[in-house]
């Protein structure tokens, strides 16, 4: 973790200073290739050292939906976060400089929604989406930059997806209106591009989320029922090619001193972002929704079919900090309408009772241990939000103290 800047790395043009880092452009003199600068100025007392084992496992995601970390320098008053470079600009920048069309800004928002989803399976969580921390590639693919620091709660999850999408329609800056009544600015922005039944349905997916009664999957495929081609990449003029994904991370905290040759073998992939557990039932019921809303008058309701399961025994995790996934569940037949739940209310309970009560609602689950003032062994933050309305499937993901030796 030594000082690169200068000798490895060049800084090039800044690209934007944001509270938490400048961001430039940037070469890697050894590998003669384009990188991004992310440096973080540290506060007085701060330790390099010490930030740099708050990335944890987040330096070890590879993902194409952010920007990869390939590697870090540690200066005496500041540290370098070296980020993969891919073609496109900063979102903010150019986010007006088009007129974006409803199936355009649909896409963008679902495909950002199942990174989040994603990121969110491997405990990666509270950064912001707001378009000054968002790239744009030249096939109209949003990625996050700085996934790793903490972002303003209103530019987080779902409800940072809403105000993305609200700025992109009306054109004007981020709003500021508390998050509880973005959808009535939805209602009063004219949207040419959407139908009057898009456009309400759209609204109607907002509201559920301003009220705290729509989880992040349950959005992000409200938005996916909107789309008729089912966000097939016709949506944009260029078709959106699939980025490779790297074999190995280059997680640099520990690199050595002397600099070994790095070598990237690529392979390509395509992946199916419907295959997570739960995702093709929440699919099912939000288009039925959304057929619902669209054609009123020729739709006829479906008898509901309650499929009894096997309810399963969870084992006990409590030594270990990863994620613990329960049993998946299986997608039943297209006419089967999945369960809607309440998220439930995990904070103060033993790590197996919370385990025990996600499990009762065929909910999936990841927990933390981490070091907190709460009662050792308790739960002391979720997310969702107790009271949260999901589908049996979803995931909850909640924080278990473990108190300071």
């Amino acid at each position: 973790m030594h000082n690169k800047m200068g000798t490895r790395y060049i800084p090039g043009t800044r690209i934007i200073s944001l509270p938490q880092g400048t961001l430039h452009d940037g070469e890697d003199v050894f590998l003669t290739r384009k990188v991004l600068l992310y440096n973080i100025k540290l506060v007085p007392g701060q330790i390099g050292a010490d930030y740099m084992r708050t990335l944890h496992h987040k330096a070890a995601f590879i993902h194409d939906g952010f920007q990869h970390i390939l590697d870090t320098s540690v200066e005496e008053d500041s540290v370098t976060i070296i980020l993969q470079a891919k073609p496109g600009a900063l979102f903010s920048r150019v986010i007006h400089k088009q007129p974006w069309t409803f199936h355009q800004i649909i896409t963008m928002i679902a495909d950002l929604g199942v990174s989040l989803l994603d990121a969110l399976e491997e405990r990666i969580t509270g950064f912001s989406v707001a378009a000054e921390n968002l790239w744009l590639d030249d096939h109209h693919k949003l990625t996050v930059i700085n996934y790793w620091d903490e972002g303003d709660e209103q530019a987080q999850g779902a409800i940072g997806l809403c105000r993305l999408m609200l700025q992109l329609f009306s054109g004007t800056q981020p709003s500021t209106t508390p998050f509880e009544v973005i959808h009535t600015q939805l209602e009063r922005t004219p949207i040419p591009s959407a139908t009057p039944e898009q456009k309400a349905a759209l609204i109607k997916l907002v509201k559920l989320i301003c009220q705290g009664q729509a989880s992040l999957s349950s959005f992000v495929f409200g938005l996916r029922s909107l789309h008729p081609s089912s966000f097939k990449e016709e949506a944009f003029a260029a078709p959106i090619h699939r980025p490779s994904r790297s074999q190995k991370a280059q997680v640099v905290a520990h690199e050595e001193e002397d600099v070994e040759e790095e070598e990237e073998t690529e392979q390509s992939y395509t992946k199916n972002r419907l295959r997570k557990v739960g995702i093709g039932a929440s699919a099912v019921f939000v288009v039925a929704i959304a057929s619902w809303i669209l054609w009123p008058s020729s739709e006829k309701k479906q008898p509901v079919v309650n499929t009894p399961v096997q309810t399963a025994t969870p084992t006990p995790q409590a030594s270990t900090p990863t994620p613990t996934p329960v049993p998946t569940k299986t997608v039943g037949d297209a006419n089967k309408q999945p369960v809607e739940v309440e998220i439930p209310n995990l904070l103060g309970k033993a790590l197996a009772d919370a385990e025990q009560e996600a499990l009762a609602l065929r909910l999936r689950y990841n927990f933390v241990i981490e070091a907190s003032t709460s009662p050792d062994g308790t739960v002391f933050k979720q997310d969702p939000q107790p009271g949260t309305k999901g589908f049996q499937g979803d995931s909850v993901t909640f924080w278990v103290s473990k108190q300071s030796q």
